[in-house]
């Protein structure tokens, strides 16, 4: 049954990016291929021929410029045809994340010019970005009168494989920001390591993620001053007293007031930043936003310049091994404790290590079907948006050698999505106010709440149709200068997941929400009362009823599921009775989230990433 749904997910999201790159209309260079026609007409008929672009009964040389929507907008892609072949490719422009997105970005038209074939092979983890290229190639072999057919039966080399021995201290599964931070301690205290990654690129969720952590008493933060900061933010004593007063949850089966793993991760988390900061990795001025965040700006640029800094300084520096597209298959154990681990590169290169310790920071289950089924069924009415990696390898691989699972009660965290393209706009919220209704138009929650804890309230709900409804004022943060995140969401009124209308009304009748109307009136009284609401939200702000009005129909998609391998605080990874398995740790997701061992809700998995991936990098250092 899961399998089923992930397929019809998948499908999905693959017809919307065929139909709406077969939508868009392609241009040509010198007079080869005209555009859009912006010439009114008011018949169907007439402009269905203007706004069609003509294409040639042969097929022509020229330059083609084509689009698909892909996982975060619209990519436009640059095609030349010539001599009846596929002579370059390029893309223009494009919203996609920085490292993950940029790998398919990078290699996919190279990949598709060497073989003239537009079904090559997808770079692993951005499957929809490289689909996305394909079908804007494909089009612009179409608008040159050309079969794309005639363009596909690609056929994949064949590996060589070779076995290969190697020896080190200690063997980390998983090149994310748990795997890398281990690597840096061990290597900086004499330690030979080898990292092993089955993705083609390094960082784990740092390139998906805010790029800002928890962490308190960082050099940045005594730079800035701590009289500027939020006092919960302003010492790890603060934060921590934060958590005592009100994160951690006295009704949780895993309350633990004297929170043996919260209380070390910030202090790992501290250090952590100051060794990013000491080799060079920058940070923003804190300004509003009191943790440290990774320049020159928010989101996924961020976390590129920081992966290329810490990469290069493990490896240049320190003498670290990274192996990409390099899946670990196989732990290799003796009497009861890991002694080692087995891997296979994409060239077929079987990998032998042994070892004195293995660490498992492979991530989580997520996008594990099976695992889905068994421990998170209920999260399963919304399609999952989890990382390509999140398959649930290292948590098999550890219960093979014996290890205990743990909070695999504690649900899963969740992202907003466009409900139409797919696409991740998890701070639409913030970067355009405004509230959010279900299916009828009715309010049912808290536009405060975190939209990692969304699902909790949203699957509860009869529907799974949501919109976030704002008004005229509100849409001008969807550009990128409208924001503080710099952020650009105008893509959304293409891609069809954004209704416009001229006034309440008429948005609520476009949508069949007849409780939109109300709700609205409500909203604005009770913001022009200066009142707080039922959902005790003390920031509504009264909107321009009349004037344009929005809505951008949006689902909660799942993107961590919490809990993993039962570890200590010192992450060795434990049997259900507690004890140690030998040689072996782990940290990051495959562990689940630590916030949930004490009875807090996951907040910041790349502060858990970060500070335990120092924290197993300390203890095996020590062990050794």
């Amino acid at each position: 049954m899961g399998e089923n749904r992930i397929q019809q997910n998948e499908m999905s999201r693959r017809s919307f990016i065929v139909g709406a790159a077969a939508g868009t209309a392609g241009l040509a260079a010198a007079g080869l291929f005209s555009g859009c026609s912006a010439q009114p007409n008011t018949s169907t008929d007439n402009a269905e021929k203007t706004n069609s672009p003509t294409i040639p009964e042969e097929f022509t040389d020229g330059v083609y410029l084509t689009k698909a929507i892909s996982m975060h907008g619209p990519i436009n892609v640059k095609t030349v045809i010539a001599d009846g072949a596929i002579s370059e490719v390029t893309v223009l422009n494009n919203r996609e994340s920085y490292v993950i997105g940029e790998a398919a970005i990078n290699s996919m038209p190279q990949r598709i010019l060497d073989s003239q074939c537009i079904d090559v092979d997808c770079v692993t983890g951005a499957t929809l970005t490289s689909m996305a290229i394909q079908n804007a190639v494909s089009e612009a072999i179409t608008l040159a009168g050309g079969d794309p057919g005639n363009f596909k039966g690609y056929q994949s080399p064949e590996p060589k494989e070779a076995d290969v021995e190697r020896e080190c201290d200690v063997a980390i599964m998983g090149a994310g920001m748990a795997g890398l931070m281990a690597a840096w301690k061990l290597a900086e205290n004499g330690k030979s390591v080898m990292v092993f990654e089955k993705m083609p690129y390094v960082g784990g969720c740092m390139p998906i993620t805010s790029t800002a952590w928890n962490a308190q008493d960082t050099i940045i933060q005594k730079a800035w001053g701590t009289e500027q900061i939020f006092e919960a933010w302003s010492s790890v004593e603060a934060q921590l007293q934060s958590y005592r007063e009100g994160r951690i949850e006295p009704d949780n089966p895993y309350y633990n007031p004297d929170m043996p793993f919260i209380t070390p991760m910030f202090d790992a988390a501290r250090d952590a930043t100051d060794m990013m900061i000491n080799i060079g990795v920058g940070f923003c001025p804190i300004s509003d936003w009191p943790a440290p965040q990774l320049a020159p700006g928010a989101f996924s640029i961020g976390g590129k310049f920081c992966l290329d800094i810490v990469k290069n300084y493990l490896t240049y520096q320190l003498g670290v091994e990274i192996i990409t597209e390099a899946p670990v298959t196989e732990l290799v154990t003796n009497e009861g404790a890991v002694t080692g681990l087995v891997a296979k590169g994409a060239d077929g290169t079987v990998y032998h290590i042994a070892s004195k310790a293995v660490m498992l920071a492979s991530g989580g289950y997520i996008s594990n079907n099976e695992l889905m089924e068994q421990y998170q069924p209920d999260e399963l009415k919304f399609p999952l948006m989890g990382p390509p990696w999140a398959t649930g390898d290292g948590l098999l691989l550890g219960q093979e050698a014996g290890a205990a699972l743990e909070t695999m009660d504690q649900g899963v965290t969740s992202h907003y999505s466009g409900a139409v393209s797919h696409a991740e706009i998890s701070y639409i919220h913030y970067v355009c106010p405004g509230v959010v209704v279900n299916g009828s138009g009715a309010r049912f929650v808290s536009e405060n709440m975190e939209y990692k804890q969304a699902l909790r309230v949203f699957k509860d709900q009869p529907t799974t149709d949501f919109y976030w409804v704002f008004d005229e004022v509100s849409r001008q943060g969807m550009v990128p200068s409208g924001n503080s995140y710099r952020l650009d969401y105008t893509f959304l009124l293409e891609t069809g997941d954004a209704t416009e209308a001229g006034n309440y009304q008429e948005l609520a009748e476009k949508l069949n929400l007849p409780d939109l109307t109300a709700t609205l009136d409500a909203v604005n009284e009770c913001a022009r009362n200066g009142a707080v609401d039922e959902f005790g939200n003390e920031k509504l702000r009264a909107m321009l009823l009349d004037g344009n009005m929005y809505a951008i129909k949006v689902t909660p998609t799942p993107y961590i599921a919490q809990g993993g391998l039962k570890v200590d605080p010192a992450c060795h990874v434990q049997k259900e009775d507690g004890t140690p398995i030998a040689g072996l740790y782990a940290a990051g997701d495959v562990v689940g989230s630590v916030e949930n061992r004490d009875g807090a809700m996951y907040r910041i998995g790349l502060t858990q990433a970060i500070a335990y991936g120092l924290i197993a990098g300390e203890t095996m250092s020590a062990e050794l």
